[in-house]
């Protein structure tokens, strides 16, 4: 959408009125020292930007103050656009420069920081009516109850506990769902336990696990046009918090505060601008889970197994039922809670002061040569004179482009490309078809 401004904008800026006030010079040989290092900001400016005057800068501060705050809440929810496939190409680029330009390793550190218990090979069929002619699996819970029974006796070398399983319903054996609850209570009265419930959005109301404990979500919203695990929502539905946003607050002590300008929602973590939904990075992949290592099959996992100060993630890695598309491909819903909980630990959801300085430069310069400048020289008769031209005549698409890819090699945060070169584009149309007829020949850009 163009903005509705912009036709005053060029009315106001072609025409300022700049008062000037002279004062009797005191000192004119500091008059020079000052006017020196100023005259060249002046130039340099003018270079940057041709016949810039106070009033453009200030409109065009504002037009960038604008696209700073569109795009961060455009980041900060899932939207129609969110699902096209090239979006997938934009982040195997940033892998591919993450791993050969920069000779960074994407999952470092996984061993030391995790540690990942499946349960797809220790399960139990539960009954569904009196007769058993119809049941289901669940996790073996008498096993589980052992397992959990070894983390609460070794608390001191445990973080935390994300247990990704969703009791349902009561199992069989009552013996075995007293223990399990014993253990529950144990490790969440240490703060230092999660299990997911459910959020039924038909019914508009959460559905809680059997067991009392700490509860959170474990759910994620698609795209519209892809189906694909893309953005995190820390705090969904009905401001509900999501068991990683639990399991971070109590390691860090942290709170995620919820804050409101007007209509706009927006968050802080510890007093830093966060985004509520956004885009992990994954630092691990299925192939990162080594056998012994930092992954134990539930049934076999042991007291000795343990390392200082890890996070525990136990849920089905390997099974069909919790196995999600993503761009690292398929990958099971705990190793995704363990990305997100890697991202916290990085601050990737994070807002930093240098990102907004680079969103406004980019889009003061941009939306200052888009409203103000052309590029009146020809292409020329050299193959290098056209190049140069046609560099020069898409240089604002050019830096959009850069600011995307330093966004997401940078900062974490993806810009949707499309938008940026939509958005412009309307302005470059509608100002050579609408506005120029009558206008006065714009500065050489």
């Amino acid at each position: 959408m163009i903005n509705p401004l912009y036709g005053l904008v060029l009315y106001l800026s072609d025409n300022p009125r700049v008062m000037k006030t002279r004062s009797p010079e005191k000192n004119p040989d500091r008059k020079r020292l000052v006017k020196a290092p100023l005259q060249r900001i002046r130039s340099f400016l003018n270079f940057l930007f041709p016949g810039i005057t106070w009033l453009k800068g200030l409109l065009m501060s504002m037009h960038s103050v604008w696209m700073i705050t569109v795009a961060l809440l455009w980041l900060g929810h899932v939207n129609y656009m969110d699902g096209f496939e090239f979006m997938n190409d934009f982040f195997n680029m940033r892998s591919f420069f993450k791993e050969y330009v920069f000779k960074s390793s994407v999952s470092s550190g996984s061993n030391e920081k995790f540690l990942f218990i499946n349960t797809s090979r220790n399960n139990e069929l539960l009954p569904y009516d009196n007769d058993n002619t119809i049941n289901t699996v669940i996790t073996d819970r008498a096993v589980l109850a052992s397992k959990l029974k070894i983390l609460n006796e070794n608390q001191d070398k445990v973080k935390f506990v994300i247990c990704d399983i969703f009791f349902e319903s009561p199992s069989a054996d009552k013996i075995a769902d007293s223990l399990l609850q014993a253990e529950i209570k144990k490790l969440t009265a240490a703060n230092k336990f999660v299990m997911p419930g459910f959020y039924n959005d038909v019914e508009k109301e959460l559905v809680k696990p059997v067991f009392a404990g700490e509860t959170g979500l474990s759910q994620y919203r698609s795209s519209f046009l892809n189906i694909q695990f893309l953005k995190y929502s820390l705090v969904l539905y009905r401001d509900m918090p999501q068991m990683p946003l639990i399991a971070w607050e109590a390691i860090t002590n942290i709170k995620l505060k919820k804050k409101e300008i007007g209509l706009i929602n927006y968050y802080t973590h510890n007093g830093r601008w966060v985004l509520n939904t956004f885009i992990p990075e994954f630092r691990y992949s299925q192939s990162d889970l080594a056998e012994g290592t930092n992954y134990f099959q539930l049934g076999l996992f042991e007291e000795y197994f343990l390392k200082d100060e890890q996070i525990v993630i136990i849920g089905d890695f390997e099974g069909a039922n919790d196995i999600h598309h993503s761009m690292a491909g398929l990958i099971s819903g705990p190793l995704i809670l363990a990305n997100i909980m890697n991202s916290l630990m990085n601050n990737d959801h994070v807002i930093s002061v240098w990102y907004i300085v680079l969103l406004f430069i980019v889009f003061f310069y941009v939306s200052y040569h888009s409203f103000y400048c052309e590029s009146n020289a020809g292409p020329g008769k050299s193959l290098w004179n056209k190049l140069i031209h046609q560099i020069r005549d898409k240089k604002i698409y050019l830096i959009l482009l850069l600011l995307v890819y330093l966004s997401m090699l940078v900062f974490h945060h993806y810009i949707h490309i499309l938008i940026l070169l939509s958005y412009f584009g309307l302005i470059e149309g509608y100002k050579h078809y609408m506005l120029r007829p009558g206008k006065k020949e714009q500065p050489d850009c």
